[in-house]
């Protein structure tokens, strides 16, 4: 038996979670020990705790800068997360490294834990980078903008990276790590894997890369009855944090349609407020695999697992990103003719949106174009996939420990 930590820092807790757990599980029963170090423990008591699986808090930049503009880079992403300041990412990868003295993995599998990926460098220990595309950008000098669609902006794109490989080189410095070349050397492990699909891959055109398919956890969320009448069915996953809401679910109040949803952080009285005999509010997650079964329009934020899902069991989508990573998402699946993308300046328009939508069949056959070219794909061998690549490793950083002895 080994031990496998596995890492996350950044993003949305029960995406990444949800996409982690069935990795964990199928480790645990090929006789290994899966341990988390996660960026939020508030989904671990609900994801993690029932399964017996041990998780602890993952070192982190807590700090808080101002007036930068809206990140359009990879490394314009990471100055957010203390890599302009040496000092303090040397303290938080030391403290990664502390970490890993304590628990003595065999293997690292980190998804979306670009400062576990700096910490870990140069050591004697497996690594696996795990994740989506917007997780592990594609390589390049310099590496490509989030905004492929718009033209681009090379002398910030890269001044934005040598600040950051300075910034990353001099944290490498005092760990006595090999230093980067280029800020794209910082995702090498010994095995990177994509959970997409080529199609859902937030940068188009990325050569060479191993897609094992989308990794994600049905089985959570509760059972709730639609409401009656005849009407289609729309499920609805929102953030209530999102700038325009209130104007959306207005909107989804007034449409013909029977609705279900789920809006994280809503007060009780914004369920009150908005909910309906044709529109219902959950204040617990929905069961998700019954979702994608009986609904005929998904409206959400463009969260990989979410839009992965949907697509395929053929089901259409409203996409309403508040996040760049939900905007590139949005943006392919739009190309694929499968989902309308709606920015924020645009969210008054959500209910002629939804009536064009449930009228037009132009996006549900795209979706259910999709779900055919997919038929055959099946997640559990996704999940086999990474849990052999992991035992690979597992045995490669054992072997190497023997060797050194």
């Amino acid at each position: 038996m080994s031990r496998v930590l596995i890492a996350w820092e950044l993003g949305g807790a029960y995406g990444h979670l949800s996409r982690l757990l069935p990795v964990a599980l199928a480790l645990r029963a090929r006789g290994h020990e899966p341990v988390f170090a996660v960026r939020d423990l508030m989904e671990v008591e609900s994801l993690l705790t029932p399964h017996g699986i041990a998780a602890v808090q993952a070192p982190l930049w807590l700090g808080r800068l101002h007036n930068l503009p809206p990140a359009i880079h990879y490394a314009e992403l990471l100055m957010r997360f203390g890599y302009l300041h040496p000092t303090a990412l040397t303290g938080i990868c030391r403290a990664w490294r502390h970490l890993l003295s304590l628990l003595q993995p065999a293997l690292v599998v980190m998804d979306h834990a670009p400062t576990a990926l700096l910490a870990t460098r140069g050591l004697r220990l497996g690594r696996l980078n795990l994740g989506d595309g917007f997780c592990i950008p594609p390589p390049g000098r310099p590496m490509p903008s989030f905004v492929w669609w718009q033209p681009g902006q090379p002398a910030r794109v890269q001044d934005s990276e040598a600040q950051v490989v300075a910034g990353a080189n001099g944290v490498l410095q005092a760990l006595g790590a090999p230093q980067l070349g280029a800020l794209s050397e910082l995702a090498e492990c010994d095995a990177q894997m994509l959970c997409t699909f080529a199609e859902l891959d937030h940068y188009p055109g990325r050569d060479g890369a191993e897609f094992v398919g989308p990794i994600f956890s049905l089985g959570r969320g509760v059972d709730m009855d639609w409401p009656g009448g005849d009407g289609p069915r729309v499920f609805v996953y929102l953030h209530a944090g999102y700038p325009q809401i209130e104007s959306v679910l207005a909107a989804l109040q007034r449409t013909p349609a029977r609705v279900l949803a789920h809006v994280a952080g809503a007060s009780q009285q914004t369920m009150l407020r908005f909910g309906s005999a044709r529109l219902r509010f959950s204040p617990a997650p929905l069961n998700m695999a019954a979702m994608c079964a009986q609904c005929d329009l998904a409206v959400g934020h463009g969260g990989a697992g979410t839009v992965a899902a949907m697509l395929l069991a053929g089901k259409p989508q409203l996409l309403l990103p508040m996040h760049m990573e939900q905007a590139m998402a949005a943006r392919r699946v739009a190309g694929l003719q499968a989902a309308a993308a709606v920015p924020p300046e645009s969210a008054g328009q959500v209910q002629e949106l939804l009536a064009a939508l449930l009228a037009e069949p132009a996006l549900a056959q795209g979706a259910r174009a999709f779900a055919a070219r997919h038929a055959g794909y099946d997640q559990a061998t996704a999940i086999d996939r990474v849990a052999d690549c992991c035992e690979a490793l597992i045995a490669q950083a054992i072997q190497a420990s023997q060797a050194t002895r």
